[in-house]
């Protein structure tokens, strides 16, 4: 009987720790990420399927590198592959 009661009490102390949990982490703010800043230019468009659309321009990042593709011969010029990234936006 001394355990029903004790088991009891231990589960009802975990349901309400687990309440009082998520009020607080409702209360807690969010951080939000910081925002790029975005530019259109106006004179340049790109044309898909009889639409046109403006490229998006943001400020260079560490994340934009250039890797650089190994010449398979030794009086080749060298050649970069662009990489891509999720902007923050």
């Amino acid at each position: 009987m001394e355990n029903n009661r004790r088991s009891f009490f231990k589960g009802l102390a975990t349901f309400a720790s687990g309440v009082v949990a998520a009020k607080v982490s409702a209360y807690v703010p969010k951080k939000e990420e910081p925002k790029e800043e975005v530019l259109v230019p106006s004179t340049i468009t790109v044309m898909h399927e009889g639409v046109q659309y403006h490229p998006l321009v943001v400020k260079k990042t560490d994340e934009d590198k250039m890797e650089v593709i190994q010449p398979s011969t030794p009086l080749s010029i060298n050649q970069y592959k662009g990489t891509i990234r999720k902007a923050n936006v």
